[in-house]
């Protein structure tokens, strides 16, 4: 469960997030819809730990104030954002990468626990690769560098898969993917859902969104939440034209 308490977000003296309060429960999946600018984006860097902004108020995970939390922490701790656009990193190998950011989590999770050598960590790795439509020739490339979108989105999913965090922020991640693409991506939040993680989603895409098992809604303007509700408010939103993408 991922609760903000009075939240308020500002970059260079502009207010980004007004006194936000809200709590995403454990085992549901939250949307959050709202124009260009009304704040969401912001929130999802903000609850991730982005340090870009200057935030007041309190955010709980589960019952730990984690308001002055760094990146690094909040990511052990179980709360991971997917971005819409995922930069290129060269130099950088994908299966080097992959192990790095899993031996931090093990470390910082398993501290009694004897690290898994990079040969059974391999081992681990490939056994997920089909169920994403991956390769192992993946492995061998720098980190993102010539991806399509939807095979970026694949490996997010293989972080996700490697790393099982309690939270997962999906920040428009469904924009410019394929149908293959989409249907890995909705299949993948139905069983994180079922396995009882916290979901915030932020999307533009109503076709897509209306195939997910949404329990509640959010609309976001001005830094504001203009109206929430179950997802019955999703139809209602966009049948009345409070929300038009």
């Amino acid at each position: 469960m991922l609760t903000l308490q009075n939240f308020s977000l500002c970059i260079e003296d502009k207010t980004i997030i007004q006194d936000l309060s809200y709590e995403f429960q454990a085992g549901k999946t939250s949307l959050v819809l709202g124009h260009n600018g009304s704040g969401k984006t912001s929130l999802s860097l903000a609850i991730a730990g982005h340090p870009r902004y200057e935030a007041s108020g309190n955010i709980f995970f589960g019952k730990k104030n984690i308001t002055k939390c760094t990146p690094d922490e909040r990511s052990k701790l179980g709360i991971f954002l997917s971005f819409q656009n995922v930069p290129e990193i060269p130099g950088i190998g994908l299966f080097e990468y992959l192990q790095a950011i899993y031996d931090e989590y093990f470390k910082y999770n398993f501290p009694d626990k004897k690290p898994i050598s990079p040969f059974v960590f391999r081992r681990m790795v490939e056994k997920l690769l089909p169920k994403l439509h991956l390769t192992t020739d993946f492995l061998a490339r720098d980190m993102f560098v010539g991806f399509s979108g939807g095979e970026k989105r694949r490996i997010e999913l293989l972080q996700i898969a490697l790393l099982n965090p309690k939270c997962i922020i999906l920040d428009e991640v469904d924009s410019g993917l394929d149908i293959d693409a989409l249907e890995i991506l909705k299949n993948q939040i139905i069983q994180w859902k079922k396995e009882g993680k916290t979901l915030i989603i932020v999307s533009h895409n109503l076709s897509f969104i209306r195939e997910l098992d949404i329990d509640d809604v959010i609309l976001m303007s001005k830094g504001k939440i203009k109206k929430s509700g179950d997802k019955s408010l999703l139809e209602e939103i966009t049948k009345t034209g409070l929300y038009t993408p």
